[in-house]
């Protein structure tokens, strides 16, 4: 083998060292949170493990020792950043309870940018210098996010005068927030994705009146100026394109996605092209490859390309916010784009690890950053295998003799072919015999030829190399994808490359049209219109894929110990992404060496590719049809009372496993927006707000492992028991959806009937009398009656009441009835007393009379309402009324997801936030 191809085939330490060394320091990082371990422990480890290293410097085995360095050093560096937060942060004040989350403050800081438009008012990032909290003034530190309601011009005009900007000093009135919303199993944490974007505590200012402008300090002018201007061209878009090309654009181009619309953004969701909108890793790298491009066509000079397009870069970065994703992804480009300019061997997975090496020395808490590990996986999967396929595919297909590969790739038939039809020049060939004094025949396949001369090549080359990307990529991010997104997109290999051309198109061309609208509205109208079209065709391919269902699946997670499945699927593709990189189709002998010479050599190397191979296949049908997802029956009915906030949900498991979702909560309903253009036609916009269904209800059953719920029971159709219900019959399997009254004046309810029909799932109708068996288990309909009580009464006293019994215990689900059903059940001598019990209402004083809590004698009653409630729920003497009846009272509010399970005998009791 030859010195050259030696090198190739080289993946170890010394080839790669900085990739090596940022995994270890990466795994040190990790091991802290399994090992709490004293730091003095891990700073002793790393000294000894650097003198053992240096002591056998000579040996093999050193790097062994280097290895082990990196992963102490990582354990003892990450604790020392833990152990070195500012005792003034916000965060340590809310963790140690000195200021409780929710409580009114004055706070006082700068500005950290012109205030963040967005649909119905704008957001301001302050950086804290002092509070005052019950009287006291407190040192701080940490940014605070604000947002603002503009409900009307006089608003508008008072925050005008105002004049914030960046570098502004003001002081604000406003309750600060920093604590979890929902708190279910699989729930996506706020506080952690706070954390991410390094915003310690959030608060809404409820009038300008609340804000008092104190001085402006010195900031770097050239940022003001970039934050101004990207204000105004978000005016400017907004006014000239439709709300759905204006949201695309500023996404896409400005990094702001408060004017998204809900169906474009559920159509990039679908589609598996969100990430096109999120100024990231992805879109980073893309825009400074762009630029590369076009720098390219003015200097030859590698260190000049360096600069200009690392410098616009780092401008457009802090145009767009400078968030922590943004700068991380843009410090990854230029070390990649520096280990282009110095040229050597293996320098992009060396540029790799030093990105990782740095970004986890400026932040070791990123390694557990959804953003950080999406990025990363995409460009390993880019750098590693992507990159030296494609390289390798283009050197078989456009293979002529020459002094370093002067004999023929060894390769199947088929593959020669394939890439000769991409990547063989019949000009180029000419030319260089034209240029020798040598003549030679060589046999290349026919398709390249033909395609050649009529212009096609080029582009089917281009296209069959966006999708090998998109196809590796999504390789790389598939456990990610499953775990932090629980969607799968078989089409997104296709609907990337269509989506990411015309979101090109239309950003190019609403770039020339605002720019020719600085002179003539007339010359800017065509090119807006243009950008319009293609705007249209950018979301038409994917609106047919969702249209047929083709464009996306929903996935859910394993459980427990199965988790590590996620980790094991990288495995077998290291090893082969391994193989792939010593393949070199012109090594001599190496066909040859299949039936001849190195015969089991080879045949050994080929078992254990098709044993990967073969593992890597049984890992990816694991993760993508999750056989052992979903829980085994365990002979018991349990119910989880779910934190969905103000609303009801509770998942049934019934003794067989079978599932029941009595109700999925549900949001309040966002008052209508509208957008003004600059031709005076508002035109409606419906925020990109993803409802209690979507985000909390579906979650948890993903977690738990379900793709699939037997039945969904909506008890009536108010917005927070039946909105959640058409998200999980959107996203899961149903057998059958039980309802009682139907309200066909009501939207949810509407919409709720629609999706049913659509996704044909049957509908059954219970009312009162009516007693069904689920694995055991006898379910009784206690109310609502089949015909109408009274049309003046409330829609809440239709609710379904269901009564559970298993065994000796049993379980009152009561809806939100109020008193006149209460009433009705009492005087129809209805059997009442049950073990558990759902309060009706959220804990309302409408409901829970006292002689309806005498006569269901409940050990424990359920209140499902959120920690705090505009509507004052709980109220507090229909809790001290339950207390007094002997029933334990428990919120979801306080205790998250409430599950109780029984065996017809003994009842358990879990909580997601343990008692203190």
């Amino acid at each position: 083998m030859s010195s050259t191809d030696s090198e190739n085939s080289r993946l170890n330490f010394t080839f790669y060292p900085l990739l090596w060394l940022s995994i270890s320091f990466a795994i040190g990082i990790f091991l802290v949170n399994f090992l709490q371990l004293d730091w003095k422990i891990y700073l002793i480890t790393t000294i000894i493990s650097a003198i053992l290293a240096i002591v056998f410097l000579k040996k093999t085995y050193a790097h062994i020792f280097i290895l082990l360095a990196f992963i102490a050093g990582g354990g003892f560096y990450s604790q020392i950043q833990k152990q070195n937060e500012p005792l003034d942060s916000l965060k340590l004040l809310y963790s140690s309870n000195r200021i409780n989350s929710g409580d009114p403050v004055e706070v006082e800081g700068i500005l950290q940018g012109k205030p963040e438009l967005s649909v119905g008012g704008f957001s301001l990032i302050l950086k804290s210098e002092k509070l005052i909290y019950k009287g006291e003034i407190i040192k701080t530190s940490g940014k605070i996010r604000l947002f603002s309601g503009v409900r009307d011009e006089q608003t508008q005009a008072e925050y005008d005068d105002l004049a914030l900007h960046y570098g502004t000093r003001i002081r604000v009135a406003a309750d600060l927030n920093r604590e979890e919303k929902f708190l279910n199993p699989g729930g996506i944490s706020l506080i952690s994705i706070l954390d991410q974007k390094d915003i310690q505590a959030t608060a809404s200012i409820k009038s300008p009146l609340l804000i008092e402008r104190l001085d402006d300090v010195k900031t770097f002018s050239p940022f003001a100026w970039i934050y101004d201007y990207r204000q105004n061209l978000i005016e400017s878009i907004q006014a000239k394109f439709s709300v759905s090309t204006s949201g695309i654009l500023i996404a896409s181009m400005l990094g702001n996605r408060n004017f998204l619309t809900k169906n474009t953004a559920e159509i990039f969701r679908d589609g598996g092209t969100f990430h096109i909108l999120v100024i990231s890793g992805l879109h980073i790298t893309f825009i400074g490859g762009i630029l590369l491009l076009i720098v390219r066509t003015f200097t030859r000079k590698r260190f000049r390309q360096f600069l200009i397009t690392c410098s616009v870069l780092w401008i457009y970065s802090f145009a767009v916010g400078a968030e922590i994703p943004v700068v991380r992804a843009a410090l990854m480009f230029t070390i990649l784009l520096f280990s282009y300019v110095i040229y050597r061997r293996g320098t992009l997975l060396n540029a790799l690890g030093a990105c990782a090496f740095l970004i986890l020395l400026w932040r070791p808490e990123d390694l557990f950053n959804q953003s950080f590990h999406l990025t990363f996986a995409s460009l390993a999967g880019i750098i590693g295998v992507a990159f030296p396929v494609i390289e390798k595919l283009r050197s078989i297909g456009s293979w002529m003799p020459s002094a370093e590969n002067p004999f023929p790739p060894e390769t199947h038939k088929l593959i020669k072919t394939f890439c000769e039809t991409l990547y063989w020049s019949e000009r180029k060939w000419r030319k260089t015999l034209n240029e020798n004094i040598w003549e030679c025949s060589i046999f290349k396949s026919n398709y390249g030829i033909l395609l050649e001369k009529r212009g096609l090549q080029k582009p089917l080359r281009w296209i069959f190399e966006g999708i090998l990307v998109t196809a590796i990529v999504q390789i790389f991010l598939l456990p990610f994808l499953i775990l932090y997104f629980h969607r799968l997109s078989f089409a997104s290999v296709l609907l990337n490359l269509w989506v990411g051309i015309f979101v090109v198109l239309q950003n190019l061309t609403a770039i020339l049209a605002l720019f020719f609208a600085n002179f003539s509205s007339i010359l800017a109208l065509p090119i807006i219109k243009l950008s319009e079209l293609f705007n249209w065709f950018l979301l038409a391919v994917p609106q047919i894929f969702i249209e047929y269902n083709l464009a996306s699946i929903r996935v859910p997670t394993y459980m427990g110990s199965m988790k590590a499945i996620y980790i094991l699927y990288f495995l077998p593709l290291l090893v082969l992404t391994y193989f792939l990189n010593k393949w070199n189709p012109f090594s001599l002998g190496q066909k040859s060496g299949v039936a001849g010479g190195e015969k089991s050599g080879l045949i050994s190397k080929r078992t254990i590719i098709l044993f990967h191979v073969f593992i890597f296949l049984l890992f990816t049908f694991l993760i993508i049809f999750h056989p052992f997802s979903s829980p085994t029956p365990n002979g018991k009915l349990t119910v989880d009372f779910l934190d969905v906030g103000q609303g009801d949900s509770a998942l049934v498991t019934f003794p067989n496993g079978e599932t029941m979702l009595v109700d999925g909560g549900g949001r309040f309903n966002f008052s209508q927006l509208f957008i003004e253009q600059e031709d005076g036609f508002k035109e409606a916009f419906e925020p990109d707000t993803q409802g209690v269904g979507e985000t909390v209800v579906s979650e948890f059953l993903w977690e738990k492992g379900y793709s699939s719920v037997d039945y969904i029971l909506a008890t009536h159709a108010d917005a927070d028991h039946i909105q959640g219900l058409i998200n999980v019959a959107e996203n899961f399997k149903v057998k059958a959806a039980l309802i009682g009254r139907e309200n066909l004046d009501d939207a949810e309810f509407i919409e709720f009937s629609q999706m049913i029909e659509r996704k044909k799932i049957q509908t059954i109708k219970l009312s009162r009398g009516d007693s069904f068996d689920v694995g055991g288990v006898k379910i009784d309909v206690l109310s609502p009656v089949s015909e109408d009580i009274d049309e003046n009464a409330s829609t809440n006293n239709y609710s379904l009441v269901l009564r559970l019994i298993y065994g000796n215990r049993k379980f009152l689900l009561t809806g939100d009835i109020e008193k006149e059903a209460e009433n009705e059940l009492l005087q129809n001598s209805i059997v009442l007393e049950s073990d558990i019990i759902k309060v009706a209402h959220h804990g309302s004083r409408t409901s829970s009379t006292q002689e309806f809590v005498d006569a269901v004698k409940a050990g424990f009653a359920i209140i499902p309402v959120g920690k705090t409630s505009r509507f004052g729920h709980p109220h507090k003497e229909i809790v001290e009324r339950w207390k007094n009846a002997g029933a334990k009272v428990l919120t979801t509010g306080e205790r998250g997801t409430i599950t109780i399970s029984t065996d017809g005998k003994n009842l358990e009791i879990q909580t997601f936030v343990k008692e203190e």
